[in-house]
């Protein structure tokens, strides 16, 4: 039986011969002896063979030891916008995240600051699930707050949740900024701007106390300070009932033995890290254990002995049975109250205690606090390390290396300076300048990787090299040499062999790979929608996907902020939840805001010819004009739309390198017309310019034409046209676009209103109020209330029903645009939706709509959603009391009349042979839609 092994990439293959020169001189000898040993015999160093094999050994490692220069150094360059910092995200860039456990939106607010000093107003929080049940009428599927109907069922709404929180003592009941209504409203601020998808605040409440005596007479040692120890003795007793959590900074968590990954998880923090084990032992306590008492005090310094001690509570909330144990009531916190008394004596000796210094050592205690903290606070930064920046790349060419017999070098051919000499100087000269520009590019290369393997690189460019300088008679040796411009030498001897697009693609799939990424399926499949042109493309998406990953990445689990009021927060924003930016990038939607996706640049347009209907279609620019339109009129709509997806995909199949040969070589062509990939460029007699689309079809039948106002009056405007023209259609024209609506969030959320005026407003503990009373609402006409709910069941709804709020999303996509039309990518799609979305929420997938300029009937479902989605989150997020309960229920019936599209096919008995030319196929049997 044979054993599988492991199979893993060694992690040090390096071999340092490239700075070993006599290892270099003696494998070149042995390739020597391999090619040409019957031949050449003589390997000595006085041999000019062996002195030529020298000279280049030696240059090798004058590139190996620039290579095996620290990799800062490497790195590091004088240029900001190309150094260190720029090419790497910062670990508190990268590796933090949102907040997504209960751990981290603790950390989240305990964080919290008031400006003035940086005191700290929470002293600690706990956030709890809020059950909220809601009925159904398993007749109807109606839902309530309270049972309905005769046959009723009942389920927890889940991702409510309730926040406790133990305000410091320096934060007071005032209407301040300072006060907890302020504290109230920072928490309110920061959880929104955090919010997890499918999850919402329900209340704040204050931390209710439960008050515990302790008395205690306590022996000290002889030398202790005994008001310093009962301040220590006060404040341990206090950290035990309710445990206080601490900022650290970075290097305080290092020195607790925490990895980089385990310091930077969660969310990222203000005043430095909390240690997420001291976190969890900060839970409201259920029990108060004298034990437990007993053994805070006797770590203290100067407690020698414990004569006698006791717990009781001070009131009567839950009745004391033990003498060792007291029961907290849940939800509730422990504190000292005023019937607590500590005595101290030193042997036989009573001590008086003085309370004005012990309360001064208290402010101590807490000053020496707020030092850690602020030290925590400054200190939470990886510093990227700092190296020197060298001119790797600088080259001196070997020929001055040579000794001056050779004649070779700077000083020329010394004595006898015959032509004959001068002839065979120049003829090893240039057999010689291979070497040097090889070696001067290689050189080259490594100056240019900090910026090829940074995260924010935009070369253009995958080949490097650079202008040979400092050589004895160079002109005479090579004509027209671009000695000052290292690109134009660049291009002239690597632009056939540097595919730049597609050694790009490898090279940003080397940099997503980092992060766990891949886009190998995603490339597969443009490669089907687009042809030769999706590389182009591809790399366009991974560009912007690397460009925004920090916070992709950190933002995946987001939901959008509906507080945010201002317009450019509701509509045309980029306010939308971390699952849809991310979904977009995965997918290579360009366009990625909350707008109006049936306002396309494409117009469809319908004209009626007797009792013949006729499509054409026109597609606008950024500016609104129309840039391409179809020659001919189509009978059905899905024709003229199939032609237009044709004309763009002509348009772009054009490569950009093969397009700027085309242009440069651009100019009069027989019969007025000629080519540029499947763009027919068309001459007037006038001196005007046009250029029209045309087919793959032997014929080239056109099928599109330019449009503009008046033709390209000169050559140099055409050219610049026709770049325009397919920069658009390839980086700037999109039909896509993504909407996501979060269940939870269409929940009424006021149980007390029997009509819906009051919907979509949390009491939140003195913070938002309802500003009117009920007969007001009266006179706006609201919906009634069950209208505002969701529906509870499906067809069968005694044996069907569910709960439409919890952890379920609505994902809304055009089907008209033209990659969302092939049922191959709506499939890939889908499950980079359901992957990418929380395991835990159900995503309801549509495929919607038409063009709002389009004339067919039943296709206006989704201009009706846009509009009723812009009002909701409109009243949403401005707490529009006397309308949400309108938009709600007028988005419910938009979401309700979203119907899937699917692009027209050709349904197929099964026995018909299966030929892939046709287009659109349907097979009974065997075909999924």
């Amino acid at each position: 039986m044979s054993e599988n092994k492991h199979i893993s990439i060694p992690k040090n293959v390096e071999t340092a011969d490239q700075t070993d020169f006599h290892f270099l001189r003696k494998t070149g000898i042995e390739y020597i002896e391999k090619l040409g040993g019957k031949l050449w015999t003589d390997y000595n160093s006085h041999d000019p063979g062996i002195t030529t094999l020298e000279v280049l050994s030696y240059a090798i490692t004058d590139l190996g030891m620039r290579m095996n220069l620290n990799m800062e150094d490497l790195l590091t360059s004088e240029d900001e916008d190309k150094n260190i910092h720029a090419q790497f995200l910062k670990a508190t860039e990268i590796l933090p995240s949102r907040p997504l456990t209960e751990l981290d939106y603790r950390k989240l607010f305990i964080d919290i600051s008031f400006t003035a000093g940086h005191k700290r107003p929470i002293r600690n929080c706990w956030l709890v699930p809020n059950n909220e049940k809601l009925y159904v009428d398993c007749k109807t599927g109606n839902l309530d707050f309270k049972p309905i109907g005769n046959k009723v069922q009942s389920f927890d709404v889940k991702g409510l949740y309730d926040l406790y929180v133990d305000y410091s003592e320096e934060v007071d009941d005032e209407n301040n900024g300072c006060g907890k209504i302020g504290v109230n409203l920072q928490i309110l601020e920061r959880y929104h701007a955090n919010r997890s998808l499918c999850e919402d605040l329900a209340e704040i409440k204050e931390v209710e106390i439960q008050k515990v005596a302790v008395c205690a007479r306590i022996g000290l040692v002889n030398k202790a300070d005994e008001e310093l120890v009962h301040a220590k003795v006060l404040k341990a007793i206090n950290n035990y009932l309710s445990p206080e959590v601490h900022f650290y900074s970075l290097q305080q968590m290092l020195e607790k033995g925490l990895t980089t990954d385990q310091i930077f998880e969660g969310p990222l923090l203000e005043n430095g890290f909390i240690d997420t084990d001291e976190l969890k032992k900060s839970q409201l306590r259920t029990e108060v254990r004298l034990s437990d008492i007993v053994s805070e005090i006797m770590k203290i310094d100067g407690v020698k002995e414990i004569h006698e001690i006791s717990i009781a509570g001070c009131d009567n909330v839950v009745k004391q049975t033990n003498d060792w144990l007291i029961c907290i009531e849940k939800g509730r916190k422990p504190e000292l109250c005023e019937l607590s008394s500590f005595s101290y004596s030193k042997g036989s000796l009573p001590l008086n205690i003085n309370d004005k210094k012990v309360q001064e050592y208290l402010q101590n205690l807490k000053r020496e606090e707020e030092v850690l903290r602020a030290d925590a606070r400054q200190n939470k930064e990886l510093a990227l390390p700092q190296g020197t920046s060298y001119d790797v790349a600088e080259y001196a060419t070997i020929l001055n290396e040579f000794p001056d017999t050779y004649g070779v070098g700077i000083s020329g051919i010394i004595g006898n300076h015959t032509p004959q000499r001068e002839a065979l100087a120049k003829q090893m000269q240039a057999y010689l300048l291979f070497f040097d520009q090889i070696l001067a590019g290689y050189f080259k290369h490594l100056e240019k990787v900090k910026e090829i393997l940074s995260v924010s690189g935009n070369l253009k460019r995958t080949y490097f090299t650079q202008a040979l300088k400092n050589i004895k008679g160079f002109n005479k040796l090579v004509s027209d040499y671009p000695a000052e411009d290292d690109d134009a030498l660049t291009d002239a001897l690597y632009e056939e062999l540097d595919n730049s697009v597609e050694r790009r693609n490898e090279i940003l799939d080397h940099l997503i790979s980092r992060f766990a990424e891949t886009f190998s399926d995603y490339t597969f499949l443009m490669k089907s929608l687009y042809g030769k042109s999706a590389d182009e493309i591809v790399l366009n998406n991974k560009q912007n996907f690397l460009n925004e990953y920090a916070s992709i990445s950190k933002d995946r689990g987001l939901g959008y902020n509906y507080t945010l009021f201002a317009d450019s927060d509701i509509w045309n924003t980029t306010n939308i939840s971390g699952a849809q930016k991310r979904i977009a990038r995965l997918l290579g939607i360009k366009d990625y805001t909350q707008r109006n996706l049936s306002q396309s640049p494409v117009l469809i347009t319908k004209t009626q010819s007797g009792n013949q209907e006729n499509f054409t279609w026109k597609v606008k620019d950024a500016s609104g004009n129309i840039i391409l339109s179809s020659i001919k009129n189509y009978q059905i709509e899905y024709a003229a739309t199939k032609t237009l997806n044709e004309a763009i995909y002509q348009i772009i199949q054009i490569d950009e390198e093969d397009l700027e040969n085309a242009l440069e070589n651009l100019g009069p062509c027989e019969d007025n017309t000629c080519f540029i990939g499947n763009m027919n460029i068309r001459f007037s007699g006038g001196g005007n310019y046009y250029f029209d689309v045309v087919d793959d079809a032997p014929e080239k039948n056109v099928i599109a034409t330019h449009k503009r106002t008046n033709p390209y009056p000169n050559l140099n405007a055409l050219k610049n046209g026709i770049r325009e023209t397919v920069k658009y259609f390839k980086y700037d024209f999109t039909e896509e676009g993504i909407f996501l609506i979060e269940h939870l969030l269409l929940k009424p959320t006021v149980k007390d209103y029997k009509q819906m005026g009051g919907i979509g407003c949390m009491e939140i503990e003195r913070t938002f109020k309802i500003m009117y009373d009920i007969e007001d609402v009266a006179a706006t006409n609201p919906v009634q209330y069950s209208e505002t709910f969701m529906h509870s069941c499906e067809e069968d709804c005694e044996t069907d029903v569910f709960d439409p709020y919890s952890y379920r999303v609505s994902v809304v996509l055009p089907g008209y645009a033209y990659r969302f039309q092939d049922p191959d990518f709506r499939r890939y799609a889908e499950t980079v939706i359901r992957q990418e979305i929380p395991a835990h929420v159900l995503a309801k997938i549509c495929w919607v709509g038409d063009r709002f300029t389009e004339t067919q009937t039943a296709k206006s479902d989704l201009s009706e959603f846009e509009v009723a989605f812009k009002q909701y989150l409109s009243d949403k997020s401005k707490n529009n009391l006397l309308n949400l309960g309108n938009s709600i229920h007028q988005l419910l019936i938009a979401l309700t009349n979203l119907n899937n599209i699917y692009r027209p096919g050709r349904l197929l008995d099964c026995a018909k042979d299966d030929n892939d030319s046709l287009d659109g196929k349907i097979i009974l049997g065997q075909s999924n839609i």
